[in-house]
């Protein structure tokens, strides 16, 4: 009996342990993602709130995210005495706020194991670790996704309790205005909700709230999307598998459910999970028909739902084995990549930008440089550059296509000591063939972005 007891204090002091060791771990590689240069999205949106609240709400019509991210940064932007940009991450915090009232909500259907294993799965995901305290909606999102959904939880399980419902309408109200992958998961766990429960006046107000959802999609969304005409169907894969890549804990808590499922419990399980089946099935309906619609990122609409229903069905027995799974990714996979920028445009300014390239030509990330008559990203890039360039430096530099620029570098390069050809995404670009001193001449420098070596990162073209 004595062996039994110390054994039970030995787990317990090593779950204690674990619990401790995670929320450590987290708050390391979060403090270390905020001080991450901004990149060009984020730039953007400086670029964004640097706007009057009518050119806001009008730049939406060329733009696929909703105007209340920018105008809820520029109300802080505004009120903040510092007027640092890079300030307006600490909004997130608020963020981080409702997630944990989310929680206290929570403690009257959930036991505390269930509550923190919930965190657990949340925070261990990268839709946490690297996109949380982006500048973008990501995090208004995230939060309002976990209030919204356990608001959901508890509408169900307490009918008589109106305070949840009411709950559950204006977090939804608050989701659907961030994005339209949002707004759609509210509408499609509203239709479920319309045929679980039989008061009128709650499926009045959920009908309203549907309505309202729709509304903000045929008004900031419609236009935006049907103008993007490029169809890029081959992406899909790397899309679907970023979405698991991005909540491996997640994957590993399904398996273990999936260990001894019964017939009925899976029938239950996917009842549950419904709404996010359908808003998939909607999504990649309407991105094969018309244009690309989804990405690994929108994900974070539906993750706090799944999370929650799947920590609901999950057995106590497996808790232990996720949360030593949750660390070990966090360490390994999701907090190095958090920790990495994927456009580091201050090293790039500041390392380009000397005084003898004072007004020298170079390309910036495509190949056509800002003449490309592709909808939107061509004027996205002249955005972000000149944003950036403002933002990080006094130094004045045009910007030509990557062709035009090897024409200029051809009669002026003996004239100045200015090395910096361009800054792309591409490992090759074929107008460098024609450069007088051939090809060999540029180098592909990487440590301007911190080491970081993927796709989009940013890289230097140098002419030595």
């Amino acid at each position: 009996m004595l062996n039994y007891g110390a054994g039970l204090n030995r787990q317990s002091a090593f779950n204690i342990t674990l619990n401790l060791a995670f929320f450590v771990t987290i708050a390391f590689f979060t403090f270390y993602q905020l001080s991450l240069p901004l990149w060009h999205d984020e730039i953007y949106q400086l670029w964004m709130i640097s706007k009057d609240f009518d050119s806001i709400i009008a730049t939406t019509r060329a733009d696929p995210n909703y105007p209340l991210q920018s105008i809820i940064y520029k109300l802080f932007y505004d009120w903040n005495i510092s007027k640092n940009f890079e300030n307006l991450v600490f909004i997130h915090f608020f963020s981080l706020f409702i997630i944990f009232f989310s929680f206290f909500l929570l403690k009257k259907a959930l036991s505390y194991k269930k509550i923190l294993m919930f965190a657990f799965i949340l925070f261990s995901s990268e839709y946490f670790l690297r996109f949380f305290f982006e500048l973008r909606s990501y995090g208004f999102v995230f939060s309002w996704s976990v209030l919204f959904s356990s608001s959901y939880f508890l509408s169900t399980k307490f009918k008589d309790d109106d305070l949840y419902f009411y709950l559950l309408f204006l977090s939804g109200i608050a989701l659907s205005a961030f994005h339209a992958i949002a707004g759609l998961f509210v509408v499609s766990v509203m239709l479920k909700f319309l045929i679980e429960n039989n008061s009128a006046l709650k499926r009045s107000i959920a009908l309203i709230l549907i309505i309202t959802s729709t509304l903000f999609v045929i008004i900031f969304s419609s236009e935006s999307v049907l103008e993007n005409n490029n169809f890029h169907i081959n992406s899909y894969f790397n899309h679907i598998r970023n979405t698991g890549a991005f909540m491996i804990p997640l994957l590993v808590a399904g398996i273990f459910i999936l260990i001894g499922i019964t017939k009925e419990t899976f029938k239950k399980i996917l009842f549950d999970i419904s709404p996010i089946i359908f808003s998939m099935i909607v999504i990649f309906t309407y991105s094969i028909i018309t244009s690309p619609f989804y990405q690994g990122r929108y994900f974070v609409s539906f993750f706090p739902f799944l999370s929650l229903f799947l920590v609901h069905h999950l057995d106590l027995k497996h808790f232990l084995n996720l949360k030593i799974a949750s660390i070990l990714f966090i360490v390994f996979l999701y907090g190095p990549r958090a920790v990495t920028p994927y456009t580091n445009f201050e090293g790039i300014i500041e390392n380009s930008h000397v005084a003898e390239c004072n007004g020298v030509p170079l390309f910036v990330e495509n190949q056509t440089g800002f003449d490309s008559k592709t909808i939107f990203q061509s004027e996205f890039h002249r955005i972000v550059y000149f944003t950036a360039e403002e933002y990080y430096s006094d130094i004045q530099r045009p910007v030509f296509s990557a062709k035009d620029t090897v024409i200029w570098w051809n009669s002026n390069h003996q004239n100045n000591d200015c090395k910096v050809v361009g800054v792309s995404i591409e490992n090759i670009i074929s107008d460098f063939g024609t450069l007088l001193e051939g090809k060999n001449t540029i180098d592909l420098s990487k440590k301007l972005v911190d080491g970081c070596i993927e796709n989009e990162c940013g890289v230097i073209w140098n002419k030595e």
